[in-house]
């Protein structure tokens, strides 16, 4: 089933679904690029674990399987304490479930025939966009992928959060776009890294956008591969549970809040697509 929006869909962005449809879309893309990829390239798929764990306005939070106490400090005595047989009562502790299975985000690889990374296409998952564990990770290994000599792709589909730019005057550039983008894809070529002015692609979508056709960048002679993100996040879609129960389009989409124009705009998106009643 075809989504009601002609470009992201905002309720796709909510945290029990975005999971789901981050792994859909990493798989579209990945078997897309295969299709269209020169030889000797390829594109497989990755995953590295997150906890899920970060830091928001309102507090910590954390998966609903993962609870711990809260760690009351020892009141120490005010004199040393001698120790001279074995105890033989236990110490107090802190009881923590941790998820057996650590949340996957798959990101996709394109490499050559000697299995050496092209380019690194990563999806941008919601903890890493938060302060935590996740970020830091993130962040480490888009500062090695930008060391090195490989192409880096950063598809960011999430309004809520702090976007993982990997320069501070990319930061200032997107800043300074009028209007503020609601989502942002950014290509760096690792062929102009070096350069004394380094050149980032940046493409800015609003939430009435289609998602950009980019170019994906290989090495050398190999022209651009074109990559046409609304294709594969259609595909995505359309292969997803999305309009067969798993989204209430009843109820408004995820924080952020939109503003009352663009909150029009979707009801009355969801109303023609007829997934909600309307007048």
């Amino acid at each position: 089933m075809p989504s009601a929006f002609p470009g992201m869909d905002p309720y796709l962005e909510g945290s029990k679904i975005w999971p789901d449809f981050h792994d859909h879309l990493a798989s579209e893309i990945g078997a897309e690029l295969n299709q269209a990829l020169p030889p000797p390239f390829y594109a497989r798929l990755e995953m590295r674990p997150e906890i899920g764990i970060g830091e928001e306005e309102h507090g910590r939070i954390v998966p609903d399987v993962s609870v711990a106490e809260v760690w009351p400090p020892a009141r120490g005595s005010s004199s040393a304490t001698v120790i001279d047989r074995p105890r033989s009562e236990i110490s107090k502790s802190i009881e923590v479930r941790v998820l057996f299975e650590p949340v996957r985000h798959h990101f996709v690889e394109i490499r050559d025939n000697d299995h050496r990374l092209i380019t690194l296409i990563e999806i941008v998952s919601p903890s890493n966009k938060r302060a935590g564990v996740d970020r830091e990770a993130y962040e480490n290994k888009q500062s090695e992928v930008l060391g090195s000599e490989a192409n880096l792709i950063e598809i960011d589909l999430l309004r809520a959060g702090k976007r993982v730019y990997g320069n501070l005057m990319l930061e200032d550039q997107v800043r300074r776009l009028e209007p503020a983008p609601d989502y942002l894809v950014t290509v760096n070529r690792a062929a102009r890294r070096f350069l004394p002015e380094s050149e980032y692609q940046i493409f800015p979508v609003a939430l009435r956008d289609l998602l950009p056709c980019i170019p994906v960048p290989l090495r050398g002679e190999f022209a651009d591969v074109p990559l046409d993100l609304q294709y594969v996040a259609n595909r995505a879609y359309d292969r997803g549970p999305y309009r067969r129960g798993a989204v209430d389009y009843s109820k408004d989409p995820p924080p952020p809040v939109l503003s009352e124009a663009d909150l029009d705009w979707v009801r009355d998106r969801l109303k023609e697509a007829q997934v909600i009643a309307g007048p």
